[in-house]
């Protein structure tokens, strides 16, 4: 994790939970915010998944519509969170998660659209790939670059909003 430029690191939990750092694997706020949204779009629109859920769901119980996967799920996160640290848990998350165009990883998306090691990332840059998170084919910057342009703007602003920058860039 040390590795990970500390803005990434910010970049990924403002934009994917913003509890992170607090919550123990399972962020019950969130679940029932995103419940609650869900059930007065009458569709899904938010998910309540924690960075640790998400790693759980990624790496070990698939991506099975069932309230059994979703309850195995939150299970497994809060053992994970007694077994692992928090930093520990971010670098396999970051080390894991899909950014698009095949890459797997920071140091591989890095590679994939900025030519540079993920040690080397700026803000704009980390930004841009944390917003790459929920939906990498949505928010392409390649094929799709306003809309990977406006998603890293609310990277940007959820960020100044939690306090993880000062100014706007």
């Amino acid at each position: 994790i040390d590795r990970i430029p500390k803005v990434l690191q910010d970049a990924v939990v403002a934009i994917e939970d913003k509890r992170f750092w607090s919550h123990r694997g399972v962020d019950l706020k969130a679940l029932v915010r995103a419940a609650y949204v869900n059930a007065t779009e009458g569709r899904i629109v938010e998910g309540g998944s924690t960075i640790t859920q998400q790693y759980v769901k990624n790496t070990i119980v698939g991506n099975d519509r069932t309230l059994k996967r979703k309850i195995r799920e939150a299970r497994l996160a809060w053992d994970l969170e007694h077994d692992f640290s928090k930093g520990e848990i971010l670098e396999k998350y970051l080390n894991t998660i899909y950014f698009g165009k095949g890459a797997y990883g920071v140091q591989s998306a890095a590679r994939k659209y900025f030519s540079k090691r993920a040690s080397q990332l700026n803000l704009v840059e980390s930004a841009l790939l944390a917003g790459l998170i929920a939906a990498p084919e949505r928010y392409d910057p390649v094929d799709v670059p306003e809309a990977a342009i406006g998603r890293r703007n609310l990277v940007l602003a959820r960020m100044l909003d939690l306090g993880m920058i000062e100014e706007p860039v």
